[in-house]
């Protein structure tokens, strides 16, 4: 993900330092010493100054001034990642004081901020672009770090709340391991307080701060982080975002339910349509206005439920046309998955089950959805409708080994409970010391038939299951040692005993669902 700059950002960062509030040190000794610290680039000697000058008078706003000075400084020269955004939570308590005992200073700490915001959000976004490029932890926490720094400095802002949530899941990512599932939970405050202060909070939030409670076994924050996406999502308008140089001006024609209208005006802008379904067109371009449009960017998005379903841009005279069904989108179908999991975490199996089958009708092709639905199934014994459902989520994704493996534990266990039939029927005929009946005996020829068609089904899938899992993946041992059982079955023993080694440490027989 590369960060996107405002122009704003773009064209000013660089040019303004931060603004020194400016007063006389010449009456306090330990305000001169904490100036001639600064100058000589002894923080922690400075900081130490300016807290004794604090402590002899605690109404001294230009101390309290000069120490938010020292704490940025402090930051910006010194701090390792994880001090970086403390230290400019301590400068803006700081400078709350100076303002608490001199209000007057109001404007000038208010001027200060807006710089220094600036200054930091755009720090941390060349440092997030940077770490794409090197892949490097390091780089993502120094970004992170600058993008705390921006939340510090501005609380109420949520883009750099966002933006140093992501850096963070990414360091962590690259840490991998039991390190760095601990990294990512350090995350959910993060993204919980951005919930908190964003009226209206991107889809990628939501859907990031589910996985990461069903992750940390809080399934039932995940339900009720998912059902909030939801509700908030679907009610968000439809509408175009039109976008680029700021104060671009721009015409267009939308099409919408079959009727056509003209829309006109300058950059940014939002067109709200009266739909939601079926197919939407829209035609834009730049008025030509002299060189400024012709030099400008248009950019236009197209988006339902919180979602962006398409985008151009054009820096040319040229016309912009996007054109979408609707009625074929599904932007919030991860979100839907995340419901259900959660649902069937919490062991609201009955519940979760309807709620796959009512999504399977909308989204027949979501091969997860099925792939979900059936595993459910599977794991509740229903072994006829877990084949049929997992029979066509591998039609829909043929190359996924967990799909292929559920099937294959479907069709094999479906064979063991066949086999259990047919076992219990000889007994009950043996115990009794007679020859079957002609009824009895076409029961068992019947069965002995269906157990063995049954394992023999589940070896296909059971066998791509294990090639796509790799030499090391994940379900390779449970596909082996699947594979093994359902050889012994069906009397293919030199497969059998290819796959002994491989089955060793395997559990065959079991579902996964995700």
């Amino acid at each position: 993900m590369t960060i996107r700059q405002s122009a704003l950002f773009a064209l000013v960062l660089g040019s303004f330092g931060l603004v020194a509030l400016s007063g006389c040190s010449a009456g306090n000794p330990n305000m001169s010493a904490a100036e001639d610290a600064m100058e000589q680039e002894s923080y922690d000697r400075a900081l130490a100054n300016v807290d004794s000058a604090i402590a002899q008078d605690s109404a001294n706003a230009q101390a309290y001034a000069m120490k938010a000075r020292i704490l940025r400084q402090m930051a910006d020269s010194t701090a390792p990642p994880e001090e970086y955004k403390q230290r400019y939570r301590q400068a803006r308590e700081a400078e709350e004081k100076a303002i608490e005992f001199d209000p007057g200073r109001r404007s000038d700490v208010k001027n200060q901020r807006e710089l220094a915001f600036i200054q930091e959000f755009q720090k941390g976004a060349d440092a997030f672009n940077r770490a794409q490029q090197s892949s490097q932890k390091s780089d993502y926490l120094r970004a992170a770090a600058y993008f705390g720094a921006a939340g510090a400095i501005q609380p109420d802002s949520t883009g750099p709340i966002r933006n140093e949530a992501f850096a963070r899941l990414q360091a962590a990512r690259l840490e991998g391991g039991d390190q760095g599932m601990q990294e990512m939970s350090s995350v959910i405050p993060i993204l919980e307080r951005y919930l908190e202060k964003e009226a209206e909070p991107t889809k990628d939030v939501y859907n990031i701060l589910a996985q990461l409670y069903r992750q940390n076994d809080q399934s039932e924050k995940a339900l009720e982080v998912t059902e909030r996406a939801l509700d908030d999502l679907s009610n968000r308008p439809t509408h175009f975002r039109v976008q680029g140089t700021r104060g671009l001006s721009y015409t267009g024609t939308i099409e919408t339910g079959g009727s056509s209208r003209q829309v006109e005006g300058t950059t940014p802008d939002r067109i709200e349509l009266s739909t939601s379904d079926g197919m939407v067109s829209g035609a834009f371009q730049k008025q030509d206005g002299g060189r400024k449009q012709t030099k400008g960017r248009l950019q236009v998005g197209l988006y339902t439920q919180g979602t962006q379903v398409a985008n151009s841009q054009t820096t040319a005279l040229e016309e912009i046309t996007i054109s979408e069904d609707l009625s074929s989108v599904t932007p919030l179908a991860e979100l839907q998955n995340q419901r259900l999991s959660a649902l069937n975490n919490l062991g609201n199996t009955e519940e979760a089950m309807q709620a796959y089958r009512e999504q399977i009708e909308n989204n027949p092709e979501n091969a997860r959805y099925r792939y979900n639905y059936g595993s459910l199934l599977l794991n509740s014994d229903r072994y006829d409708e877990a084949i049929e459902q997992l029979a066509e989520a591998v039609e829909l994704d043929a190359d996924d080994p967990k799909k292929q493996y559920n099937l294959g534990a479907a069709y094999l266990n479906k064979g063991v409970v066949l086999q259990d039939s047919l076992v219990s029927v000889r007994d009950s005929v043996m115990a009794q010391n007679r020859k079957p009946t002609q009824e009895e005996a076409q029961t068992i020829k019947n069965l002995d038939e269906q157990r063995l068609q049954f394992f023999q089904n589940a070896i296909p899938p059971l066998e791509r299951a294990r090639q796509l899992a790799g030499p090391n993946g994940q379900y390779r041992q449970n596909a082996c040692s699947a594979l093994l059982q359902a050889y012994v079955q069906t009397e293919q023993t030199d497969k059998a005993e290819g796959v002994k080694q491989c089955a060793s440490a395997g559990t065959g027989g079991g579902s996964s669902t995700n």
